[in-house]
C-alpha cells in the first residue's frame, strides 16, 4: 500500500490518535467497569450504558490493531509479534463474549475474565511506557524517520546521481567496476544484502551504524567513515540526526544513509567542485565531510537563534518553562559539541597521515587540513555557545535564589515580630484579672505595639527589609 493513499493516511492518523497514553486510559476505565458490578447493583439503563462503553472500548482496541497493521512495513512480523498476538486474542475473545447470542457459559467463563485482566496488564504496560516517555524530555536527537529506499549511482560520469533499482545497486556493489552509490532508507534488514555484496560481516556494518561519534576506520579491504548527519533545524525544533556510513575502496564507494535528507544532492554539487583526477574514495570523503561540516554550521546558526529566543523571552517564562527550554537546548549543544570534537580529531588524523584513505597520498590529504581547521573553529564556537547558555542559566538561578531569599527573609522578619505578642500572651494568659502584677489590656497592647514598632525600626536601619 502506498504511503500517500487515503487508507494509509487515515490508518496513520488513527494510530497516532490511539496512542499508548490513550490506550492506558481505556485500560484504567476497563478496570473500573470490571469491578463496578461487584460493588454496585447495576441494572436497567445503567447496565445497558456500561455494556455500550465496553463495546466502544473493544472497538477502539480493534481499530488501533487494524490501523497499526495497515501501516506496518512488514505485515508478517506484525502478525507474528507476541504482543500483537495477545492483542488479537484479547480482542477476538472479548468480542465473542459480548456477542448478543453468545452462551452465558462463554460470557462468564473464568478464561474470558482472565483475558480481560490480561488486556489490562498488557495495556497497563503500554501506559507505563507512555508515562515514562512523558516524564523525560523529548529526545529528538536520535535517528531521523526511516526514509523510503532509494539507490543513486554516479556511474561513469562521476558527477551526477542517477536512480537505479535495488537489485542493480547490489549487482554494482559486487562488481569491480568503478562506481559511487548512495543508498538511503537502509534498515537493519537491508544491511545484510549490502554486507553480502561488499563481502564483509553484517555485524561489522551494524556495529558501525550503532556508533555514537564520527570515526574513520578500515573494514576488510575498505576504508570506512561514520558520521551522524544533522538535518536542518526549524525555529523551535530539536536537533535531529541520521546515521551515515561511507564504505569504499579507491574506486568503489558506497554511502549508506538511514534517514531521509538532501545530503546526496549537496554531495553531488560539491563533487562538481573537486578534482576529477582524485581517487573516488578521496573525493567521496572530501565531499561528504565538507557537507557534514556545512550542515553543522547551519545547525550552529539554529542553536544560536534558539539561545537568542530564550534570552529574549525569559522574562515571560516561569522557572519551569525556562529550565525546560534551556535543558533541551543544552542537550542539543552537547551532542553537537561531542560530534564536532570527534570529527575534528578524525579529520586531523587523516590530514596528518595517521588514518589512511584508499588511494590518498600526501597531496590528497592537504584539503583535509583546511577541513580540520574549520572543524576546530566550529568546536570553539559551540563551546562559546555552551558557556553563554550556562551563563544565562546561572543568571536566572541567581535571580530566582535572590528572590527566594527575599521571601524567606520577609517570613523570618514576620516570625520575629510575631514572637513579641505571642510571648506576652503566653506569659499573661487568657486575661489580666487577678494577675500578680498591675496592668490593663490597653497597656499591654501599647507595649506590644511599641515593641513591634521598635523592632521594625531596627530591621529597617539594618537594611534587612530591602
Amino acid at each position: 500500500m502506498s504511503e500517500t493513499s487515503p487508507i494509509h493516511v487515515l490508518a496513520k492518523a488513527l494510530h497516532e490518535r490511539l496512542s499508548d497514553s490513550v490506550l492506558g486510559f481505556l485500560a484504567l476505565l476497563s478496570l473500573f467497569l470490571l469491578i463496578a458490578p461487584g460493588v454496585f447493583e447495576i441494572e436497567g439503563s445503567l447496565e445497558f450504558g456500561l455494556i455500550s462503553v465496553e463495546y466502544l472500548i473493544i472497538g477502539l482496541f480493534a481499530l488501533e490493531y487494524f490501523a497499526s497493521f495497515l501501516i506496518a512495513p512488514d505485515k508478517a512480523d506484525f502478525i507474528s509479534d507476541r504482543w500483537r498476538l495477545l492483542d488479537a486474542l484479547i480482542i477476538v475473545t472479548s468480542l465473542l463474549a459480548f456477542m448478543p447470542y453468545s452462551p452465558d457459559a462463554l460470557r462468564n467463563a473464568p478464561a474470558i475474565r482472565l483475558l480481560r485482566l490480561g488486556r489490562l496488564a498488557l495495556l497497563g504496560t503500554r501506559s507505563s511506557v507512555a508515562l515514562r516517555a512523558g516524564s523525560v524530555a523529548d529526545d529528538s536527537t536520535g535517528p531521523a524517520t526511516i526514509a523510503e529506499l532509494k539507490i543513486l549511482s554516479l556511474g561513469a560520469s562521476g558527477l551526477k546521481f542517477e536512480a537505479i533499482s535495488w537489485e542493480d545497486g547490489l549487482g554494482r556493489i559486487r562488481s569491480a567496476e568503478p562506481d559511487w552509490l548512495f543508498i538511503s532508507g537502509v534498515t537493519e534488514s537491508r544491511l545484510e544484502p549490502v554486507a553480502d555484496a561488499l563481502g564483509v560481516p553484517v555485524n561489522a556494518l551494524q556495529s558501525l551504524f550503532l556508533s555514537t561519534v564520527p570515526r574513520f576506520g578500515t573494514l576488510e579491504r575498505f576504508s570506512t567513515f561514520f558520521v551522524r548527519h544533522p538535518l536542518p533545524m526549524q525555529p523551535g525544533q530539536r536537533l535531529v540526526r541520521t546515521p551515515v556510513l561511507l564504505v569504499g575502496s579507491s574506486d568503489n564507494v558506497v554511502v549508506l544513509s538511514r534517514g531521509e535528507s538532501d545530503l546526496e544532492h549537496r554531495v553531488e554539487a560539491r563533487l562538481a567542485t573537486l578534482d576529477e583526477a582524485m581517487p573516488r574514495m578521496v573525493r567521496a570523503t572530501l565531499a561528504l565531510v565538507g557537507e557534514i561540516m556545512q550542515a553543522y554550521t547551519d545547525v550552529m546558526s539554529g542553536l544560536e537563534f534558539s539561545l537568542q529566543t530564550i534570552e529574549g523571552n525569559q522574562s515571560q517564562q516561569d522557572d519551569d518553562g525556562f529550565l525546560a527550554s534551556t535543558f533541551a537546548l543544552r542537550a542539543d549543544i552537547l551532542k553537537v559539541r561531542s560530534s564536532l570534537k570527534h570529527l575534528r580529531s578524525a579529520i586531523r588524523d587523516i590530514a596528518n597521515g595517521k588514518v589512511t584513505i584508499a588511494g590518498a597520498g600526501s597531496q590528497e590529504r592537504e584539503p583535509f587540513r583546511f577541513l580540520a581547521d574549520d572543524a576546530n573553529d566550529l568546536y570553539e564556537e559551540i563551546d562559546d555557545l555552551r558557556e553563554s547558555l550556562q551563563g544565562l542559566v546561572d543568571l536566572r538561578l541567581n535571580v530566582s535564589s535572590f528572590q527566594m531569599n527575599r521571601v524567606m527573609r520577609l517570613l523570618a522578619l514576620l516570625t520575629a515580630l510575631a514572637l513579641i505578642p505571642a510571648t506576652l500572651g503566653g506569659l499573661l494568659g487568657m486575661n489580666l484579672t487577678d494577675a500578680p502584677w498591675p496592668g490593663t489590656l490597653a497597656q499591654v497592647s501599647f507595649g506590644v505595639a511599641a515593641g513591634m514598632a521598635l523592632s521594625l525600626y531596627i530591621f529597617a536601619i539594618k537594611g534587612w527589609m530591602r
